[in-house]
């Protein structure tokens, strides 16, 4: 599409979310003019990143999406935020399973998070697993949309969908 994954993901969550955090470890994303959120505890993998983010994050509620994950819609995150419940964390299943990337995590996450940080457990799932998760049944979203969170990690996939 031209645009820069990362620019994307901006593009997509300004109109849906009170503030934006990139959580990297590369300042060199601060140029697109979200703060950047660095990993306190490195070598964390994407728990270590959602738990940093959550720690600065301003609001209750946080939206994580994984930039590689440009086919998510406005319409599917305002579909996710309406079953946002009392939990620590609300994450979407398909027939392919989880997809903590593409989910809300409550700031009183964070102290789980962190335990389970602080004893070598950096698994996403594991720490869903353990949380006060809700899990939320998106196939139909799936059905209707089956790119919904196909993953760009290639340049395969790049040019594969323009």
């Amino acid at each position: 599409r031209g645009e820069i994954l990362i620019q994307h993901a901006i593009n997509l969550l300004q109109p849906v979310c009170k503030s934006i955090l990139v959580s990297s470890n590369n300042q060199g994303y601060g140029k697109f003019g979200c703060p950047v959120v660095t990993d306190e505890i490195l070598n964390c993998g994407p728990l270590g990143g959602i738990y940093s983010a959550l720690k600065k994050s301003t609001t209750d509620w946080s939206f994580v999406i994984s930039v590689d994950c440009p086919f998510v819609t406005k319409e599917f995150i305002y579909f996710l935020s309406s079953e946002v419940k009392e939990s620590d964390c609300l994450i979407p299943k398909h027939s392919s399973g989880l997809e903590p990337l593409v989910a809300f995590y409550h700031k009183k996450s964070i102290a789980m998070m962190e335990v389970s940080i602080m004893g070598g457990d950096f698994k996403v799932h594991n720490f869903i697993e353990n949380a006060d998760s809700k899990i939320i049944d998106v196939q139909d979203y799936v059905v209707q949309n089956p790119q919904l969170f196909k993953n760009l990690n290639s340049q395969e996939d790049l040019l594969a969908y323009p």
